[in-house]
């Protein structure tokens, strides 16, 4: 039998048939996507850990946090509110200590004298009163919540209002 020998040696493709290596583009693309999750995530652990502080930690500590952001909590002293020209002044209190606010922008609906709030901002630069420059309010509220109109809760529940001579016709499910 006469076998003729099969030439296995490696030859060389030619350019225009080699795949074109496109690893540039593709390592671009995931630093940017890497890029923008870190970014995203910075930000969304930024906010959670600015630090919160009771009105009167943010006094003993106003040397140290200077010109820092921070929250301040406190409950709004009675009758200090007063409305400015680009937001409201009040004065809040934690354990006897008080601290005077000027808050920039409109205050939240349930804003009140009486209540806990979480205000965001610093301490004021050069403010003679060492006030706490604020442009965000957190309100807490109750958990509980009076019932000022009972009739409202029946009429939610008949769907509509509720007169004398009116009986539900039919509930839907």
């Amino acid at each position: 039998m006469d076998v003729t020998p099969v030439d296995v040696s490696p030859r060389p493709v030619p350019e225009s048939t080699r795949p074109r290596r496109r690893r540039l583009p593709a390592v671009l693309v995931l630093l940017v996507v890497l890029a923008a999750f870190g970014f995203v995530m910075v930000r969304a652990l930024g906010n959670a850990t600015m630090f919160f502080y009771n009105a009167d930690e943010a006094v003993a500590k106003r040397e140290t946090l200077a010109d820092q952001r921070f929250r301040l909590q406190g409950t709004v002293v009675d009758n200090s509110v007063v409305r400015t020209g680009d937001g409201v002044s009040f004065v809040v209190a934690f354990n006897g200590v008080t601290v005077p606010v000027n808050h920039v922008g409109d205050p939240p609906e349930l804003f009140q004298p009486g209540i806990p709030v979480v205000l965001e901002g610093h301490w004021a630069d050069g403010d003679p009163n060492g006030a706490f420059a604020s442009d965000r309010i957190l309100v807490k509220h109750s958990e509980s919540y009076d019932e000022k109109n009972p009739d409202r809760l029946k009429e939610a529940n008949q769907g509509g209002s509720v007169t004398p001579s009116s009986t539900p016709v039919a509930s839907v499910p």
